[in-house]
């Protein structure tokens, strides 16, 4: 694993007051990375991951923990819960193929956090990142009954196409 490109970890306040901080994944966010899907509904883990899905892949796991912080980040938005421990109420990350200039974006935040922000600061974060690792251009691939998603995607400036193999899905990409 190569060393994390710099990434100040930043604060930011819900509407309630309550604080969440946005940093870059750790080794020992494992066991947090599955309680936040656990907390997905079943909708929401079938808009993230397009399929039904009931359990993470320990695949999928090993990949987000061990990053090549050159072509790919994973950032967390995490807050302290009743027991003063860090609960990760969202995630945000992208990976690039080898020798390109394009990544490849996806997020979650729990069912409890959504409409507060979250999902926009963990992707502007994401997106500053991703320029500063020179990268050229972000593209993500969404459901299209995920209005959600592509409102927030709209909102940040991506622009939305069709497939026009896959009325499911549409692709939004946005050029850094």
């Amino acid at each position: 694993m190569k060393k994390p490109v710099s990434f100040s970890n930043k604060t930011y306040v819900l509407d309630g007051g309550e604080r969440y901080l946005i940093r870059p994944i750790q080794m020992d966010d494992r066991d947090r990375i599955i309680e936040l899907f656990n907390h997905l509904s079943p909708e929401s883990r079938y808009l993230r991951f397009a399929h039904a899905i009931s359990k993470l892949p320990d695949d999928f796991l090993d990949d987000i923990l061990h990053l090549d912080y050159q072509t790919e980040m994973a950032l967390v938005a995490v807050i302290q819960n009743q027991n003063d421990a860090e609960e990760i109420i969202g995630i945000a990350r992208y990976v690039t193929p080898p020798n390109q200039s394009v990544c490849e974006f996806s997020l979650s935040v729990s069912d409890s956090h959504t409409t507060h922000g979250i999902g926009t600061h963990l992707m502007l974060d994401l997106i500053a990142h991703a320029k500063e690792n020179g990268l050229q251009e972000m593209v993500g691939y969404v459901l299209s009954k995920n209005l959600k998603m592509l409102h927030l995607v709209a909102d940040l400036g991506f622009q939305i196409t069709h497939l026009d193999d896959d009325p499911d899905f549409k692709t939004v990409s946005l050029f850094l």
